[in-house]
């Protein structure tokens, strides 16, 4: 085994939070032993330890893995978006679940962007997991396609890993990360000649870590591993592991009590976790949202 440190991906930050859990479920496909942690340099940097010995041969699999990538989520939605009409919501899960491959793919998608038994009063299609924060003419799915066409063709993935982020991409970042905020009052720019961008290597493996964060339905409503809520806001809250951890203990751990608040004030910090953090959901206009700058809160 040998560590990477991967200088891109900071801990603190939602996104690049997501992005390592996605790219140790990627990675946890060939290579058993992969482990994810984070070491405290300026800020929370990720480390790996893999099979993979030096950075360009992390690099050299990443390309080609991208460049084969196409979600099988993608064809069972065709062209529509994850807000669909919850019996054919159910008839794709029922379809997954029944002739799924033993990785399970599918149906954990599935599970990770929708709610069954969650449909909104107005045009009675499934409600979709918090992260999703497409609005409009805006398509989540619409989105990652478009960025699963660029990590196939450009080089996206030394910028995602190992910094620094340059944001060279001119497409939506799914709302994940809170530097492409746009409050135009306090921007040079006018609105119009704007343009949005993201971290297109990194977005991309924030979506491969979806399946850690399945969504359910409680009396009609949406709750998604992960996240938590009061009057005030809906947060994202992740743990960032001390003691290296494959994917497995990782899909235990951000679901744990001591993440979610739910052990109650006060209690302590389960052993093997350097710190927590949680970013708000910010929504504006019909159903946008955007994260916000996070805060360490244990």
């Amino acid at each position: 085994m040998s560590r990477i440190e991967l200088t891109g991906l900071i801990g603190s930050h939602p996104l690049g939070a997501l992005a390592s859990f996605g790219l140790l479920r990627v990675l946890s496909q060939v290579d058993d032993h992969a482990k994810l942690s984070f070491v405290e340099r300026d800020d929370w940097i990720a480390a790996l330890d893999s099979k993979f010995a030096t950075e360009q041969a992390l690099l050299e699999f990443i390309t080609q893995w991208g460049k084969a990538r196409i979600p099988s989520v993608f064809a069972a939605f065709g062209e529509d978006d994850v807000r669909i009409e919850p019996t054919r919501f159910q008839a794709l899960l029922r379809d997954a679940l029944s002739r799924e491959t033993e990785s399970g793919e599918l149906a954990t998608f599935l599970v990770a962007l929708a709610a069954d038994g969650a449909e909104d009063k107005a045009k009675h299609l499934v409600k979709p997991s918090p992260f999703y924060m497409a609005s409009g003419q805006q398509s989540f799915l619409e989105t990652m396609r478009k960025l699963h066409g660029y990590i196939r063709k450009s080089p996206v993935w030394n910028e995602a890993l190992f910094g620094p982020w340059s944001y060279a991409t001119l497409e939506w970042g799914a709302g994940w990360d809170p530097a492409t905020e746009r409050m135009h009052a306090l921007r040079f720019k006018a609105p119009t000649k704007d343009k949005t961008s993201c971290v297109v290597g990194a977005v991309a493996l924030g979506f491969e870590a979806l399946p850690l964060f399945p969504t359910f339905s409680i009396r009609g409503s949406v709750r998604t591993v992960g996240w938590v809520r009061d009057a005030k806001a809906e947060c994202f809250r992740w743990p960032l592991p001390s003691a290296p951890m494959g994917v497995d203990a990782l899909g235990l751990l951000v679901a744990a009590a001591e993440v979610s608040g739910s052990s109650g004030p006060g209690s302590p910090m389960r052993e093997g976790i350097a710190a927590i953090y949680e970013s708000a959901r910010f929504t504006f206009g019909q159903g946008y949202a955007v994260f916000r700058p996070a805060r360490r809160i244990a």
